[in-house]
């Protein structure tokens, strides 16, 4: 995983939980700038911060690596589709959708037409 993702993550961990840089860098034990430098990317994150990290966020480590991973292929999936609302974007989408949906098994359709209905907007 890039120190970016990791970075990104640790920031809207921190946002989420309503804390400032500041707040949040006295907590963990490293001054504002290095966490700066991590929320950016600029900074690797050592063991014992991320126990540290994940600690203030009663998370587990595996929760944040969880975490980190599904980052990691919704900003692949971005990336791929280089998303843009237009009616190429639109038409990519759903002609990746269908791509994806073509390869599934009766049972994952089936999984995934509930998963739909469930959140429609209707």
């Amino acid at each position: 995983m890039s120190d970016l993702l990791i970075g990104r993550l640790i920031k809207e961990l921190r946002k989420k939980n309503n804390m400032t840089m500041v707040d949040f860098s006295k907590k963990i034990k490293i001054s504002q700038p290095s966490l700066s430098k991590i929320e950016s990317g600029r900074q690797e994150v050592s063991f014992s911060l991320l126990e540290s990290i994940c600690h203030e966020f009663e998370i587990s480590r595996s929760q944040f690596f969880q975490m980190l991973e599904r980052d990691s292929i919704y900003h692949q999936t971005s990336s791929a589709l280089n998303v843009e609302e237009s009616v190429d974007a639109n038409k990519e989408i759903e002609n990746k959708i269908g791509e994806l949906v073509s390869k599934m098994t009766f049972e994952q359709k089936k999984a995934l037409y509930i998963f739909l209905f469930s959140n429609s907007k209707e």
